[in-house]
């Protein structure tokens, strides 16, 4: 049985006992905060999995003044304890390793006969970011940067199908021919055509993906950030994932060569943007001294060569996007 089933079946006897309220079963033995004034349990947990995330660092801060309360390291399951807080008072959590740059920041209203917060966050202790495997066949053969980013924000709690993205959130206009001359639009904004199609297709760079993300970040009221890690070294995109922060990645099928063939002229403008033919967008989730751990859209996780990985990270131009807290 997980922590988190435990957790349940506790909180479910308070309701019925009346007598179970903040006491909790760890490998290091009974404990009761029941009987401290103010008393607040915080639980860490990963993303996606529910896994608790051991030994970080959580701060108790008062929400209008700024002025810490108090701060913990939790225990080896994710545990932190408090009191001394305030009936119907506003605190902030800020959950964190002492080096990270993403730390977990939730604004809450205490009472005291709900004194246990979870609060999901990133873990550095995994060797594999635990991202679903979402598949971009057999809807969406061209799509395979949203799905990508379906895959990631499904991690975060997310209930959104790579379709709806592809229909709502992909910016996307149509090509059209005048003059001899086939237009479309510039991947930095849109996607030329339809995911949907094998043949009518293109597809867009880490701008519109960014977009898309913040659009249905903020549609869905979730507390997470985009940012657009274009341009970032091998050892800054490494750097997220270490972290716990997955990243959509934009590379080569197969990691080969990139090939150009075919393309149109930009909407607006006189400038030819020739078509690469086996662009491919896939979500990086961990690596090792020489290898890198990728959920493909296309195939499920696969583990590459690290060096081949990002050469061709860089041979298509270094586009890559990260969501976090």
């Amino acid at each position: 049985m997980s922590f988190l089933s435990l957790l349940v079946i506790l909180q479910a006897c308070s309701l019925e006992e009346g007598n179970w309220s903040n006491q909790f079963t760890t490998s290091d033995g009974f404990f009761n905060n029941s009987n401290k004034e103010g008393a607040l349990t915080v639980l860490t947990v990963e993303f996606g999995s529910g896994a608790p995330v051991p030994n970080l660092n959580v701060t108790i801060t008062d929400a209008s003044s700024g002025k810490i309360i108090d701060s913990a390291i939790g225990s080896k399951e994710g545990q932190a304890e408090f009191s001394g807080l305030k009936e119907d008072k506003n605190y902030l959590i800020t959950v964190s390793t002492a080096e990270s740059d993403f730390p977990t920041i939730e604004e809450f209203t205490y009472s005291s006969t709900d004194a246990t917060h979870v609060i999901q966050t990133h873990s550095t202790t995994n060797k594999r970011i635990p991202v679903p495997a979402v598949m971009q066949n057999p809807e969406l053969p061209n799509g395979c940067e949203i799905t990508a980013l379906t895959a990631v924000l499904n991690y975060y709690g997310l209930k959104i199908t790579k379709t709806e993205m592809a229909d709502h959130y992909l910016p996307r206009q149509d090509f059209h021919t005048a003059g001899g001359k086939r237009f479309g639009a510039d991947p930095n904004v849109a996607y030329s055509g339809s995911p949907y199609e094998k043949n009518n297709a293109s597809y867009v760079y880490a701008q519109p993906i960014v977009e898309a993300a913040k659009n249905v970040i903020s549609d869905k009221g979730k507390a997470l950030q985009v940012t657009n890690a274009s341009g970032l070294s091998q050892e800054e995109i490494l750097k997220f994932v270490e972290q716990g922060v997955p990243v959509v990645i934009w590379v080569t099928l197969d990691l080969s060569e990139p090939q150009k063939n075919n393309g149109w002229f930009i909407e607006g403008t006189d400038t030819y943007h020739e078509m690469y033919q086996n662009l491919h967008s896939v979500v990086l989730t961990g690596h090792s001294e020489d290898k890198v751990t990728v959920m493909n859209p296309l195939k499920g996780y696969e583990l590459h060569d690290k060096e081949r990985f990002f050469k061709s990270y860089v041979q298509l131009g270094k586009q890559a996007v990260a969501v976090h807290r």
